[in-house]
């Protein structure tokens, strides 16, 4: 597990790091730098047979949470039964961790808390604290039911020591296909701190399946639909008992997991597909999605961890590329010596890459099988090899359980996104759900959300002909500056 920060997370940081100070994530911005991909996206929503306009913007089974790192007032006042939690110092201690807001309970010099989370059949559980961070660091880390580390909010390991993503709010989503699985949450303060917090435990009803709608939920809980990001859940933690095992990990913050109950089983559907077609498949590196509030990453803490409104709504997520040595982390996948400031693999690396591309592109067709996903973006060298393998998957014998469909592959052709407008790419593939068109998700906005404004390169030219500014390979997003865009990364630790 200490290879997550070592390899994965940290060669994601570093990577994107200085990516975000010249481009951003570009490439997520919308089809505009697609090459052999066609602007279909407005076809798309207006066929969709799950048409967002036809349902209420209304989320049936999630109570509307209060605004990320809002505390209930009543913080530090009597709460009858928090003492009950007491004594908890330790895992074989540990008390049950109530359903719903628990208010009154402090993190002490030389204390820490412990709580057992038993998740009910075809459960997500959401089990978070929330603090004034100012008062004192706490945080919340996540075990087994042997007391294994599941991971922290930076990733797989604690301690860890970079703390410039630590927020008002920690929280993880633990999920129970059979019911009964037991998880442990540990409460305690970075380097003695102390401070007041709540603990909060909310059940979301869950099941894994191709599709959202047809597994029984309406579209709204499917999509996401619900002011400041209540219609989202924490993609949780691999179940171990589960069908799908431990198919994946997470390269990315625990506060930037949430993401749209379609989002969630889709990946995980197409991970078991693959699983089952390749035999032997590693985990795979999930890495960031969505904040609790609907945002992109980083707008918690005012450093964008990409352009504007690319990873709202639950409904985007970053995926590691699988690999040839098993790795299936957060890294260059070139092997052509490529780096973070090429923004795309070389033309060697059509020779040189480490991608598994077999496994690659079955995983990518079954993420394509959804009428729900809009696009997926890659490099632009990677590409064409991925859709070639693609085809000769399509090419199988019928029987092979590696074969794909003959819609599944035509999405290479018109929903796979590459070229000038894709850089960075080379280190992680990008799923894009049908965006929402009843507004941003922002909290207090109005206006409708819109795939971002498209990356504008040197030579660009305005409505009357006249050259833009010159952006050195800079993004303009909507409403923004372009050194806006400039994110503050994690420092090396």
């Amino acid at each position: 597990m200490k290879h997550m920060i070592a390899r994965r997370e940290w060669s994601y940081f570093v990577v994107m790091a200085l990516a975000a100070m010249t481009h951003g994530c570009q490439g997520e911005q919308g089809e505009t730098g697609m090459d052999d991909a066609a602007d279909s996206t407005a076809s798309e929503a207006d066929t969709s047979a799950d048409s967002e306009d036809t349902e209420p913007a209304d989320v049936s089974d999630e109570a509307a949470l209060p605004a990320a790192g809002s505390l209930p007032e009543a913080l530090g006042s009597a709460w009858p039964g928090a003492s009950s939690l007491e004594p908890n110092e330790a895992s074989v201690t540990a008390k049950d961790a109530p359903l719903g807001v628990t208010n009154n309970l402090s993190i002490t010099k030389g204390d820490e808390d412990w709580y057992r989370v038993v998740v009910p059949a075809r459960t997500v559980a959401r089990v978070g604290i929330e603090m004034n961070h100012a008062a004192g660091d706490l945080d919340l880390v996540a075990y087994d039911a042997q007391g294994r580390l599941l991971g922290s909010r930076n990733g797989a390991e604690y301690p860890y020591t970079f703390r410039g993503q630590e927020t008002n709010t920690e929280y993880y989503g633990f999920y129970s296909e059979d019911g009964g699985a037991v998880y442990y949450v540990r409460v305690l303060g970075h380097a003695g701190a102390t401070n007041k917090y709540s603990l909060r435990v909310d059940h979301y009803s869950y099941v894994d399946g191709q599709t959202c709608t047809g597994a029984g939920f309406s579209l709204a809980d499917c999509d996401g639909r619900g002011s400041s990001g209540s219609g989202l859940i924490p993609f949780p933690f691999p179940d171990p008992s589960d069908s799908l095992g431990n198919a994946y990990n997470f390269a990315s913050y625990s506060n930037y997991r949430f993401a749209r109950r379609e989002l969630v089983m889709l990946v995980r559907h197409a991970l078991a597909e693959t699983r089952e077609a390749f035999p032997g498949t590693k985990p795979l590196s999930l890495i960031d999605i969505c904040q609790m509030d609907g945002v992109t990453p980083g707008y918690d803490i005012g450093d964008p961890r990409h352009p504007q409104s690319t990873h709202d709504q639950g409904g985007n997520i970053d995926i590691a590329y699988f690999q040839t040595d098993g790795a299936n982390d957060a890294e260059i996948v070139c092997n052509d010596g490529a780096s973070h400031a090429d923004g795309y693999c070389t033309s060697a690396a059509a020779k040189k890459h480490i991608v598994d591309l077999p496994r690659q592109a079955f995983f990518m067709a079954k993420l394509f099988a959804s009428s729900r996903t809009r696009v997926i973006g890659t490099d632009t060298v990677l590409a064409p090899l991925i859709r070639g393998a693609a085809q000769a998957l399509a090419a199988l014998p019928a029987g092979d359980r590696r074969k794909i469909s003959q819609s599944e592959l035509s999405a290479f052709s018109n929903r796979l996104a590459y070229g000038s407008g894709w850089p960075y790419h080379h280190h992680h593939i990008h799923l894009s759900l049908q965006w929402l068109n009843q507004g941003n998700a922002r909290a207090g906005e109005a206006t409708a959300l819109s795939a971002p404004a498209p990356f504008l390169g040197p030579g660009a030219q305005d409505a009357e002909g006249d050259p833009k500014p010159q952006m050195s390979n800079s993004m303009q997003a909507p409403g923004e500056a372009v050194d806006s865009l400039d994110m503050a990364w994690p420092p090396r630790p």
